[in-house]
């Protein structure tokens, strides 16, 4: 669903069919979709994650970062507080967005996600090189 600028609605969501364990419960054995809510405003906007960032959802963040730069957005807010776990392939995805923001004069935010997610990046000593903020 694309998003004109100055228009309602101010945000969406995009669900996903890939499943994710509702960590509330974690043994109940609850799961929910991956989602991705957008908040755009003015030139920036605000994408967050909701569940499993891996190797079968990394993609679908991709294409909604992508979609979002070519309509025009030039500062990307990465809220990873809804992401509960982050693989390889979810931090090469992060590292990948920054330095396309860094190439093209833009910048890319990062919203702390929980010490299970902010561990990757941590033990992997990529926390300096991004900018990370507390929300």
């Amino acid at each position: 669903m694309p998003i004109a600028l100055g228009c309602e609605p101010r945000s969406h969501r995009i669900d996903h069919a890939v499943t994710t364990r509702d960590e509330s419960n974690p043994t109940a054995g609850e799961f929910e979709p991956f989602r991705i809510d957008v908040e755009p405003e003015r030139e920036s906007v605000r994408v967050a994650p909701v569940g499993e960032l891996d190797i079968a959802t990394v993609e679908k963040l991709r294409a909604e970062v992508e979609r979002l730069r070519e309509a025009g957005f030039t500062d990307l807010v990465l809220d990873l507080r809804g992401v509960r776990f982050l693989d390889s392939t979810g931090l090469r995805l992060v590292l990948e967005l920054d330095a396309a923001a860094r190439e093209a004069s833009q910048e890319l935010t990062i919203i702390r996600g929980s010490a299970v997610v902010q561990r990757i990046f941590d033990v992997t000593q990529v926390s300096e090189r991004l900018k990370f903020v507390d929300r």
